[in-house]
């Protein structure tokens, strides 16, 4: 829906249209440029029904539903829908933004992301309330809640009685979420570490003795992953549009980087991306533990196979050492695996440097994140799609950090 305002702007005093289109929303905070002065003007808007939205604008509104008359400047954002700086009302390209956006991607493409991105949205809203209830019951230990909702909010037709049915009950209604909301799947990283580990298991104690010990000291990790997890579905609404990256080629990122999304929640969901990325991090050690395993017998035996980037002193000689190694190398480590390179951009720590670093902002006169050290680094929309990998990356490395919870299952104690 688009809604029309008169405004003033309150830096240079002119009066010019604005066309806003809205959605229904918790939060979001958006900006709008002036397109007189070309000054950033901030607003934000709530509500979830027509009857209780609100729009909120900093600057004065002179009436709502204004005419849009021959000479009056105008300026069209939706802040659910990247558009172009140079937009108005009277542009061909760029005038509204849904159909920029089919224009930039084509009509196939377009609807498949669109698609995509409202199933993201529904399982956020629809899905995930239920997925976290249940996890919520199961790390809390409360066998009989966790049952009922499995089996009434989850359509789950049997009992699982024991600590590793839990688990797997819990992790299994997770990524059914999580792989609804990143538009994607992760089977294919997931499977080949779960025949290394079901492999390594069969063939080498020692390997389920480290998944048994390590599995019971990390509880509180499996707490965070979650607790981070969650905050992402939460705050879904303002990284969301991060998936439409993943539908440009190559060869099309001129259109891409043309599209300015005009939300303005960066230091929101930096948070986001800086703790998703520290946890994902964490949660590494089983796919080199696993991959250890296989090739060499022991899951803290890394051989002579390191990735060139990391100098001899600081290879590890096992696990413990891999866990203090700095991320850019455990990435590493994890991305020279056949079938595991994705994490190399998933968690790309080059972009981690430059998105956090401390002089970092989001820059509302270009809708670029830039900082002292790379003053024209990114898009808001590149930004958007690594938070998205950092997303995808956490909730991937939950399924393969349940490997250990179910090693550690008091169920296996004799």
């Amino acid at each position: 829906m688009i809604s029309r305002y008169h405004l003033k702007c309150h830096g240079c005093g002119e009066a010019f249209v604005a066309r806003l289109g809205v959605e229904p929303t918790r939060r979001t905070r958006f900006y709008l440029p002036c397109p007189h002065c070309g000054l950033s003007i901030r607003g934000s808007m709530s509500g979830t029904e027509l009857h209780n939205h609100r729009v909120d604008i900093e600057c004065e509104v002179l009436s709502g539903s204004a005419p849009e008359s021959p000479g009056t400047r105008v300026v069209t954002i939706n802040p659910f829908v990247p558009s172009r700086y140079d937009a108005d009302s009277f542009t061909p390209n760029g005038a509204f933004p849904t159909l920029t956006l089919v224009q930039a991607l084509g009509d196939d493409a377009f609807m498949e992301f669109e698609s995509k991105r409202r199933a993201a949205l529904e399982a956020g809203q629809v899905m995930w309330p239920k997925v976290r209830m249940l996890f919520q019951y199961y790390l809390q230990g409360n066998t009989d809640m966790f049952a009922r909702i499995a089996q009434q909010q989850l359509g789950l037709k049997w009992q699982p009685s024991t600590s590793h049915e839990r688990t797997t009950v819990a992790y299994q209604a997770m990524g059914t979420a999580t792989t609804v909301i990143t538009g994607t799947t992760s089977a294919n990283v997931i499977g080949r570490f779960s025949r290394k580990h079901s492999a390594a298991i069969e063939r080498h104690r020692d390997h389920l003795l480290t998944f048994r010990r390590r599995g019971q000291s990390s509880a509180s990790l499996e707490r965070d992953v979650f607790t981070e997890l969650n905050r992402f579905v939460e705050h879904h609404e303002s990284w969301e549009m991060g998936l439409l990256g993943r539908f440009f080629g190559p060869g099309d990122k001129g259109a891409f980087d043309e599209l300015v999304l005009y939300r303005d929640e960066f230091s929101l969901v930096r948070d986001l991306y800086q703790h998703g990325f520290e946890l994902a991090c964490k949660c590494l050690w089983p796919l080199v533990a696993a991959q250890n395993s296989v090739k060499r017998g022991n899951p803290d035996d890394f051989g002579n196979v390191h990735p060139d980037r990391v100098s001899e002193k600081q290879r590890p000689k096992n696990l413990d050492q891999f866990d203090k190694l700095s991320n850019a190398y455990k990435i590493a480590y994890v991305a020279q695996v056949p079938g595991w390179e994705s994490f190399e951009s998933l968690l790309n720590n080059r972009r981690r440097n430059t998105i956090g670093h401390a002089t970092a902002h989001h820059d509302l006169q270009t809708g670029r994140i830039v900082s002292d050290e790379s003053p024209s680094a990114m898009t808001y929309l590149e930004f958007l799609s690594e938070v998205l990998g950092v997303f995808e990356a956490l909730s991937t490395l939950a399924q393969v950090l349940r490997a250990s919870r179910v090693a550690s299952s008091p169920d296996f104690d004799s």
